[in-house]
Formats: structure tokens, sequence, C-alpha cells
């Protein structure tokens, strides 16, 4: 038995150091490691021009693994034809569309969602980034001439992804809930659906240092349980600018909103907007991308995680804050919903009036003491799933 396994997946795809795809990439190593039978071989590559995590390649380094550098698909290719290995893994394989795989060679990829196909884009996508003449483009196009330019856009996803899924007989389509493998078979008919198994986003393993609480929240000038949670404020799918609108109208005209609870909004580099939509008000607090620890600790903190999200995959957020029994306020979108069950609120990501009733209704106690009750038998049901899903796929990939 020979695998390559693509560490490429675990690096950042752009200059913010976190993805959810990467994560999860990261997770399976570390369990395809520990499950490694005796005679089996690890090979990997990583792109040589990117950041790479040095837990990873000390790991590949005590396990003496074979670590190749592979700068494009081209190089990739050559590694598969002159290595012969039983199993190709990669949990990011969106680009390898044109690649070449052997036909003794079983490729087995995670397909995580497929947002560009069934989200292609917001309203208020300008607002997230500085602006790029490929964003602007795209935004003009679709939002002005949707008719025309959204069916030749889905097109060109759709063949590329097409590819991917014809690229070998010889493979094994993993996916990340029942929302996106049915995705999947509603946007590629062709494909039989035998072909797609569901294996639940596996547990991040992060370790959180308690004792540290107090330190980390003085740094963002936060109390427990007095602020609001918004994260990913650089991504348009995630709708924290949107959210930032509600909570802004929800602070200046109803006194129902409590006037020590304060909103941190966290993973923005382009920072204008935000502030210009909230006029400065003291009430907001927006910061970078911060380091795992502080996020887990904002997480558990929170007096409520709001989570309006335009599309997910899985979706790892709330889950990993309501492990913590925060409360959250989330979408009623795609994947969502069927991690989280009946243990958050829900809204219409697209209705501010929706999303600003039930921001205030978490502030209520009796539906914060019966969505708590939830949150802790949900946490176990989708936990105890999550650690089983891992096993039975890095059991594919041993098989």
């Amino acid at each position: 038995m020979k695998i390559l396994f693509d560490l490429s997946s675990t690096q950042p795809v752009s200059a913010n150091d976190f993805h959810g795809g990467g994560e999860y990439a990261k997770t399976v190593f570390f369990k395809l490691c520990e499950s490694l039978p005796p005679g089996a071989e690890l090979e990997v590559f990583y792109n040589p021009q990117k950041k790479m995590e040095k837990a990873i390649l000390e790991l590949c380094e005590t396990k003496n693994f074979s670590v190749n550098l592979c700068h494009n698909n081209a190089s990739i290719n050559k590694l598969l034809h002159d290595r012969e290995y039983n199993v190709f893994f990669s949990a990011l394989p969106y680009f390898y569309y044109d690649l070449i795989i052997p036909e003794e060679t079983k490729f087995i990829y995670t397909i995580h969602g497929l947002r560009s196909l069934e989200y292609p884009i917001d309203k208020y996508m300008l607002k997230y980034s500085k602006f790029k003449l490929k964003k602007i483009i795209k935004y003009i196009s679709l939002y002005f001439f949707p008719f025309f330019s959204k069916k030749l856009f889905l097109r060109r996803e759709t063949s590329k992804l097409n590819a991917l899924f014809s690229i070998t007989k010889n493979q094994l389509i993993v996916t990340v809930s029942n929302h996106s493998k049915y995705s999947i078979a509603y946007f590629f008919p062709q494909i039989d659906i035998s072909r797609l198994k569901v294996f639940y986003s596996p547990p991040k393993k992060i370790e959180f240092n308690n004792g540290e609480s107090a330190d980390i929240l003085k740094t963002f000038s936060l109390e427990p349980n007095k602020y609001i949670l918004l994260i990913s404020g650089d991504r348009s799918e995630k709708g924290a600018y949107r959210a930032c609108r509600v909570l802004y109208n929800l602070i200046m005209k109803h006194s129902r909103f409590p006037a020590d609870i304060k909103i941190i909004v966290t993973g923005i580099s382009h920072f204008k907007p935000y502030v210009n939509l909230t006029k400065k008000n003291s009430h907001f607090e927006f910061r970078g991308y911060v380091a795992a620890q502080e996020l887990e600790c904002l997480y558990k903190n929170a007096n409520l995680f709001l989570y309006p999200t335009l599309n997910e995959g899985f979706g790892y957020p709330p889950f990993e804050a309501m492990k913590y029994g925060t409360l959250c306020a989330c979408s009623a979108n795609s994947a969502v919903t069927e991690v989280c069950g009946d243990a958050v609120l829900y809204f219409n990501p697209h209705d501010e009036t929706e999303m600003g009733v039930r921001i205030l209704q978490s502030f209520d106690k009796e539906i914060r003491r019966e969505k708590t009750e939830k949150i802790a038998e949900r946490c176990r049901f989708i936990g105890g799933r999550q650690e089983q899903d891992l096993n039975l796929l890095v059991k594919e990939i041993l098989t």
C-alpha cells in the first residue's frame, strides 16, 4: 500500500492563514498518521512557494515520510506517474480537473460544497475587500446582467467540476454533509449518487487554555458574556457587513438592545466600509484575523455568536461556538440547519428585519435556557458523528 497525500490543501489559499478546508486536511492527515498500518507507505507533497505549517513538516520528518515539492499540476502528474501510488488523497481538489490519474491509482477527494454554483454573488460583495478588476467585472456582469452572465458563469464552473468528476473511473468522491451530496446530485445529474459518500467534517483539535481567557479578553477590551461575535469580516459569503447594518440600527433605534453589549468583528483587512457604516460607534470593535487560541476564547465567552452566512458546505463556526455552550443565531440555509438542528436561532440572512428580531430574541432568558439544553444534546450527537466519520474516511484511504 503506497499513499500520496496532498498537503498543499493545508496551505493558505490567500494572505489569510485560516480556511476550513485546510483545517479539515490537517485533521485527516494527523489521523491517517496515527492509523497507518505496518508496511504501508505514506508520501506527501506541497507547494514550496506557499507557507507550510512547521508542525506538519516536523511530523513528516519524524515519521520519515517522503516529502515532494510540487509547484504546479504538471509536477503532480509526474509524481503520480513516476511513483505508482495505490491511493491519492486530496482535501481540496478543485484545481485538479486537468490532472492525468494513472488507472491503478484510486483518487479519493473531498468536495466540501458548491458555493460557486449555489451562491455566486451578493449585492454587498464589493464592501468586503479592496477593489480588484476581476472581482468588479464579475460583480457587474452577474448583478446587472444576470440572465446571460450567470448562465455563462455556471457553464464555466460546471465544466471544471465535470472534468474533475470524470478524471478517472477509479475514484471515490467524499462530501461533508447531505446538503452538499444532494447539491452535487442536483447540478450533476449524470453522477451515480452511490459514488458519493457523506463523512461529516472532522472535529478540530485545538487545545484551549481557559486560564488565558481573562488576558485575551483584556487585549480585545471585552468582558465575558458582554459581546456579540462575528467572524470572517473579509468574506462576502459570510455576511458580516449586512449583520453590522442590522446591529447598528438596533443600537440606534431600539431601547431593548442592551447598552453594555459590544460587537466584535474579526477577520477584516479592509476596515473602511465597516467604519463608515457604523460611524465609529463605540459598541463596535473591528479586528484582523486572530490566532486560534484567541478565536476559541471569543467563541467561549460571547453572549451570542451571530453567523449570517450565505452558503455553507458544512459550517464549522457555529458548532465551534456551541461546544462551549454559546448561543448562536444563524442563517437557515445550505448545511447549517443539518449541522445545528434545533439548537440555534435561525433567520433569513437577506431579511434584515428577521435578523434583528432574532438578535433581540437572543436576550430573552427563557429562550436562552431552552436553547442551552438543546446545544449540549446537539454537540454530543454531531461530535460523535464527526469522530465516527473521520475513522471511516481514514479506513477508505487505507483500503
